[in-house]
């Protein structure tokens, strides 16, 4: 009997990188905090993966426009993020190719730190945008196969109720500053989900618009008939005599 092999299948390369990255920048950051030489009061996050302003002629606060997408604020936003991005990436990734879910991982964050850097006063710090274009990038897959997943609902309800929470101290405070300064980075992250999103729509409804005419020209060759094809039937009277029927 033939033993089975079992291979290995990296299914979703640009997914898995970005958590391990994202997961690596956190622990960077609590094991070397102490011996990297940076700037008094900040660390390796603060420093390095935190959008607030750009200096035209600084090379490293071009990097922040991207790199803040890797930052994280503790434990628990970091495994709920990073559980969200294996769940919303894979079917992003499967849904889009890796090339393409790659470009949308660079836009997004590039778009919430121009954005960021417009603003006076405000930060950017996180994956929210990364993750905010995976579930619009999810949703489109959704309505392009007609089927909604269950994972979808349930990882757009867990990031829903993550951030709602956030807002409940403004919003009980009743302080309108205080809740401006809190809605406006998820705006700022909602802004950047759509725009790396936006490649997927176009490819997603070009798609779309072409599979119509592939049915229709499949049905059209489907339908038409080869004169020369015929179905030879045979059959019997009982005794020695056959005959062919043309169909």
């Amino acid at each position: 009997m033939a033993k089975k092999r079992y291979s290995f299948v990296f299914d979703a390369p640009v997914s898995i990188l970005l958590v391990f990255a994202y997961a690596a920048v956190y622990a960077l950051d609590i094991s070397l905090r102490s011996r990297m030489p940076l700037p008094e009061g900040q660390s390796l996050i603060s420093y390095l993966f935190s959008c607030s302003s750009i200096d035209l002629k600084a090379p490293l606060d071009y990097v922040r426009l991207f790199s803040h997408a890797l930052g994280s604020d503790g434990w628990n936003s970091l495994l709920l993020n990073a559980l969200l991005m294996l769940i919303l990436g894979r079917s992003a990734e499967e849904g889009a190719g890796s090339a393409t879910l790659a470009v949308m991982l660079l836009l997004s964050p590039l778009v919430a730190g121009v954005i960021t850097c417009l603003v006076p006063g405000l930060s950017a710090q996180g994956p929210d945008p990364l993750i905010f274009m995976m579930l619009l990038l999810n949703f489109f897959i959704c309505l392009s196969t007609g089927s909604i997943s269950c994972s979808w609902i349930v990882a757009f309800l867990a990031f829903t109720a993550f951030r709602a929470y956030a807002l409940l101290a403004p919003m009980q405070s009743a302080n309108m500053e205080l809740l401006l300064k809190a809605c406006l980075p998820l705006a700022v992250s909602l802004a950047g989900g759509i725009a790396g999103s936006l490649p997927a729509f176009l490819l997603l409804s070009k798609s779309s618009g072409s599979r119509p005419a592939g049915r229709k020209a499949a049905k059209g060759k489907a339908g038409r008939k080869n004169p020369r094809d015929e179905a030879t039937v045979v059959a019997s009277d009982g005794g020695d005599d056959f005959g062919t029927l043309d169909i």
